[in-house]
């Protein structure tokens, strides 16, 4: 079982920083090319070299199972992508329906793993709380060649969006909240990606975008905030190398309660192979080549001496 420290839906927002690792894009891995987008075309399913190995899985709550919300709804959806088949796995209320976690081995370009949610709720007499929704990721990248070293690129996107509303700011209650963070990790601990953001009514809006998170963007109470974008991860596998992702931590959250108002929040993410590279190596001569190169050079240096009478 995994430990997450969640904010408490009475007090969601008790400090102005995170409480998490300290984040260096260049030093977490060989190479990471960081743009913007919220929508990456599709890629085609075409295998990679075998001796890559590529495993992984997606899971829904890695702190237990899914609860109930209270006069709200909720939703999720795994998704695995093999050889360009895609199976899902959803989760309705704290129904899952299908298999938990998804996992397998990535064979094709294109495939991988994807966890969304989304929900919503709404109070008049009642809180409307949706507890800590978790989604967790694990990969491994396993280079089985002897000889060849690989660059590996995968692919990971997101997006996100928060929303709480109420027609009076109260500090009396406990207000309207919703909140959703997406993180990825080596297995070492080392922060790759960092995004959060959440929109409250009664303890001001805190955000920390995935370009730029070490301060927090947000001011106001409540409102929409929302993120998105995708990395492109590269780790150069030299042969027999083994690297993994994911630390134990969820890298996927979304909650929200609301206590005379309304909140709602979705987010979305998704990891694929986007290539796999065969590394140009020095060959070394085999043991015929060196034999013709030493005749070579005897024969170009008695041929020197001969045409040189002085020479010793």
């Amino acid at each position: 079982m995994k430990t997450v420290t969640m904010p408490n839906p009475a007090n969601p927002n008790p400090t102005a920083t995170p409480d998490r690792p300290f984040r260096n894009f260049k030093s977490l891995a060989l190479a990471i090319g960081l743009a913007l987008g919220q929508q990456i075309g599709a890629a085609h399913a075409a295998s990679f070299d075998p001796n890559i190995v590529i495993k992984g899985s997606a899971e829904f709550d890695s702190t237990g199972s899914p609860s109930d919300p209270v006069n709200a709804t909720q939703a999720g959806e795994l998704t695995r992508i093999m050889a360009g088949i895609t199976t899902t796995t959803t989760l309705t209320g704290a129904a899952i329906n299908g298999i938990d976690p998804l996992s397998g081995t990535l064979t094709s370009i294109g495939d991988g793993f994807g966890i969304k949610f989304n929900a919503n709720g709404s109070s008049n007499s009642e809180p409307s709380i949706v507890n800590p929704l978790f989604g967790d990721y694990t990969m491994s990248l396993q280079n089985n060649s002897a000889t060849d070293a690989f660059l590996v690129n995968l692919r990971f996107q997101f997006s996100y969006q928060v929303s709480a509303t109420d027609s009076v700011r109260s500090t009396t209650d406990n207000g309207e909240f919703a909140r959703a963070q997406v993180t990825l990790h080596k297995e070492d601990g080392s922060e790759l990606l960092f995004a959060s953001g959440l929109s409250d009514t009664t303890y001001s809006n805190q955000q920390f975008l995935f370009t730029n998170n070490l301060v927090d963007t947000a001011s106001g109470f409540g409102g929409t905030l929302s993120d998105s974008g995708f990395m492109i991860l590269s780790f150069l596998l030299n042969p027999g190398q083994l690297l993994s992702l994911g630390d134990g931590s969820p890298e996927v959250l979304l909650q929200g309660g609301a206590d005379s108002g309304l909140f709602g929040g979705e987010v979305n993410t998704l990891i694929t192979v986007d290539s796999v590279v065969k590394q140009n190596s020095q060959t070394v001569p085999e043991p015929e080549s060196l034999m013709l190169t030493a005749i070579g050079l005897l024969a170009l240096f008695a041929a020197k001496r001969r045409s040189n009478p002085l020479a010793g």
